[in-house]
């Protein structure tokens, strides 16, 4: 088991960098091994080159439970989703360059523009900025981590979560796709969001036909 969890961290790593999510050391990506462990990618390295030598276990207060490499600086961020999160397995934070761009230009992915998206992520909230590898950070995602899976950290990243690894990968490629297009409509024109009828309609369908039952934010 948990050599398969190793792989799958690895794999994820391997995607994130490929697909330009992260460059260089940045992000970090974790798994709840039990209430008390958590796995998570190592400090200071390429994820697109880990090995299971790069995974460190910790506790939920970000102690390292080996000796050798120190867990990522971020992984007080990551021991705050635990545990306001008991239902979440699996936490993904990367710096994928639309949604950040978004963010420092001062847009929100808070509309309904896709209904794909709506479904998906539901109206997703930007954290305040927070120094990163601080307390800042973890603070800054408490009012928003209990009601949604997918928080915009202003001008930092993102942050992905689910009950797999491949779950809190896939909403960060869906977000990121999102923050794309919106990105790209905007240099053609005004943007126009679904109206309330429609997501109601959406919202309807959400559970009763693509199972999706973990926590978005409603739309206003």
């Amino acid at each position: 088991m948990m050599d398969k969890i190793k792989n799958e961290i690895i794999k994820i790593g391997k995607k994130l960098y490929e697909n330009g999510f992260i460059v260089a050391t940045e992000g970090n990506i974790s798994f709840r091994l039990d209430e008390n462990r958590i796995l998570i990618t190592a400090s200071g390295l390429g994820k697109g080159e880990m090995t299971a030598e790069d995974l460190v276990e910790a506790d939920l207060d970000g102690n390292p439970l080996q000796s050798g490499k120190q867990p990522s600086t971020e992984i007080r961020m990551h021991t705050r989703v635990y545990r306001e999160r008991p239902d979440v397995s699996a936490v993904v934070h990367a710096h994928p360059p639309h949604v950040v761009s978004l963010s420092l230009a001062g847009i929100e992915l808070d509309q309904p523009y896709l209904a794909e998206s709506a479904l998906l992520l539901g109206s997703v909230p930007t954290a305040p900025y927070g120094r990163p590898s601080t307390q800042q950070v973890p603070d800054s995602i408490l009012p928003f981590i209990k009601n949604t899976d997918v928080i915009i950290l202003s001008r930092h990243g993102s942050l992905t979560i689910g009950k797999s690894l491949t779950e809190a990968y896939y909403k960060l490629e869906i977000l990121e796709h999102t923050a794309k297009i919106v990105w790209l409509a905007r240099q053609a024109g005004e943007l126009h969001p679904l109206n309330k009828s429609e997501i109601s309609e959406l919202m309807a369908l959400r559970e009763k036909v693509y199972g999706l039952t973990y926590p978005i934010i409603p739309f206003e």
